[in-house]
């Protein structure tokens, strides 16, 4: 097994040794094949192991030569698939192409156009820098046939991605990803009909997009009557974290009146983002300067957006300190503020989504305020094709009566609004700004919010497992708790009663369609506890990892503040040693 493997890693970095690509690139190549045949196994050889895929949010890997990082040639095979499958399917086309801060983003945008230009296809392409949801706008402001985006999200700088959406501005699922896999998987050859700036075909097809889609996006709220201009007296904190959010977001907070302060550290693009060690606002690290910043201007909420600006943190003033939110807390907050401000008396059925890994939290909130709910797998893709269902009236949705309301992932994805088909960090202040506007203090709405439907805490590890290797590690670590029989197992004061095998679509090892629905396969078990408590494992989809989900809720109902702040204390504690023993259970070390 291990010399037929050899055989085809020798093959790919022979391949790369040719004359489809220029001379540097060839001798790269030959003396990564130089190195294999000595023996040698290091990064170098392992970007021959595999060719990248799409995953949860599309394609993502470290830059550099071969098959298995982003470069030129992988991005534009995975784009010339694309355009190929636009023009395929629809009559006189048009694309959108959006990207990041990162490195080599400007230019890879650039050779994606180029590519669609080679095809006939008009391709608008964003200038500067511009965040993935305003891409997903743009692409259903323009009655474009799908977009394109180069980002690699939070990941860190040697990083980048491809990502690719249709023509209602939602990623890639089912049928369609399924043939755009298979159109790229059709290019065998690297010799790939690049146009650079100065061919006839770009100058013809490539168009750039002005100021009108920022105009047209900021006036939407106003249109659809989800904000006005406010005299807000409180002040806000932002930071894009070097990435795309600093052209966007304030302006869009300032259009309705909220002040707004930049972090002058971390506003430029820059795709080194030197001032993080990971450009995340899942990461305490990251939100420190924003922090900082707020200490200064006694600023009643800070702000962070990722590089592509989809995901949102927040940090909020308490007292003498600030407090970080994280994406359930954050997700809960304008769940339960735009499920109890939805329209009573309608004879519309407004609808929630949620991925399985998300607080269920949410899911009460929605069921005491009469929204329907559902959940969807992990990916912010799967919410936007319920949107999709939604708005053709498909999937055993209504057209007209059944409405969007909110969807959100833990992974500090929110979307408040049903103009973008992806996780918007912009509406998503917006809608945060207006909550405390209209209810005060962040934190004591979350407290109301714990009083009125319950106390749930919830908590991520993960183990990383780079290379092929730990890519097989991972797959095995998931095969033998798949395997094994975990019902009964005893975890601090609450024991495993269910496991549910998302890949198989069991329960307790019996199929159970009913409880499955429509969700597609998909690789990860959920462990039910009782009393009421969850565990989920899955493998990354954009990185190396897998991931520990723990959620909790408190078996009693708190009264008051003090009996919430006590139940709090005792239920994170818990969260962390529920966790660690299951670690350390099932050989998951980290």
């Amino acid at each position: 097994m291990a010399n037929e493997k050899d055989h085809l890693i020798k093959a790919r970095i022979l391949d790369w040794a040719g004359p489809a690509f220029p001379l540097e690139i060839r001798e790269a190549a030959a003396r990564v094949f130089v190195d294999f045949k000595a023996g040698i196994r290091n990064e170098e050889t392992e970007a021959f192991s595999g060719k990248l895929s799409f995953g949860t949010g599309g394609m993502r890997g470290v830059l550099g030569i071969g098959a298995g990082r982003l470069n030129q040639w992988t991005v534009g095979r995975a784009a010339l698939g694309f355009v190929r499958y636009i023009k395929e399917t629809y009559h006189n086309p048009s694309i959108v192409i959006a990207h990041d801060s990162r490195r080599m983003s400007p230019e890879f945008a650039s050779l994606v156009a180029g590519l669609a230009a080679s095809l006939q296809i008009k391709a608008f392409l964003f200038r500067g820098v511009t965040p993935t949801p305003i891409l997903s706008y743009a692409i259903r402001h323009l009655g474009a046939a799908g977009g394109a985006v180069l980002t690699a999200s939070h990941n860190p700088p040697e990083y980048n991605g491809f990502k690719v959406y249709l023509d209602d501005g939602s990623q890639f699922t089912g049928e369609a990803q399924t043939r755009l896999e298979h159109l790229i998987e059709e290019i065998t050859d690297w010799d790939l009909p690049f146009r650079d700036e100065n061919s006839p075909d770009y100058q013809q097809y490539v168009q750039w997009i002005g100021p009108e889609i920022k105009e047209s996006y900021y006036s939407e709220f106003q249109k659809r009557g989800l904000a006005k201009h406010v005299d807000a007296k409180f002040k806000i904190v932002y930071s894009p974290l070097h990435g795309t959010g600093g052209p966007w977001l304030p302006g869009l907070l300032e259009k309705y009146g909220y002040q707004v302060i930049g972090v002058p550290e971390q506003m430029e693009p820059n795709g080194e983002f030197p001032t993080v060690e990971l450009p995340n606002p899942e990461e305490p690290e990251a939100m420190r300067l924003a922090e900082e910043t707020a200490r200064k201007h006694n600023a009643e909420l800070f702000l962070a957006t990722d590089p592509d600006a989809d995901r949102l943190g927040a940090g909020i003033r308490t007292g003498h300190r600030y407090l970080l939110l994280n994406g359930n807390q954050l997700g809960s907050i304008m769940c339960a503020f735009l499920c109890e401000n939805a329209p009573q008396k309608t004879d519309k059925n407004y609808w929630v989504f949620k991925t399985i890994v998300t607080t269920d939290l949410q899911k009460i909130i929605a069921e005491k305020n009469g929204i329907r709910i559902k959940d969807v797998l992990t990916g912010f893709k799967y919410i936007a094709e319920q949107m999709r269902d939604l708005e053709n009236g498909t999937g055993g949705f209504s057209k007209g009566k059944d409405v969007f309301l909110f969807g959100g992932e833990e992974s500090y994805g929110y979307l408040p609004v049903d103009f973008v088909r992806d996780k918007d960090s912009l509406a998503s202040a917006l809608v945060l700004c207006q909550i405390i506007q209209q209810m005060g203090d962040l934190e004591t709405y979350l407290n109301q919010i714990y009083l009125k439907y319950g106390l749930y805490l919830e908590d991520l590890k993960s183990v990383t497992m780079k290379g092929s290797d730990g890519q097989s590690r991972m797959q095995q670590i998931i095969d033998s708790l798949r395997e094994n029989d975990l019902v009964g197992m005893e975890l601090e004061k609450r024991k495993v009663v269910e496991v549910r095998d998302f890949q198989k679509q069991t329960v307790n090892k019996k199929p159970d369609p009913a409880f499955f629905g429509d969700l597609p396969p998909s690789n990860v078990i959920q462990l039910l506890l009782e009393p009421e408590g969850k565990l989920t494992i899955r493998p990354s989809g954009t990185e190396p990892k897998v991931k520990l989900y723990a959620s909790l809720k408190n078996p009693d109902q708190p009264q008051s503040l003090e009996e919430l702040n006590k139940a709090r204390a005792e239920l994170e504690n818990e969260l962390v040693s529920i966790s660690g023993l299951f670690f350390a259970r099932t050989g998951l070390t980290r």
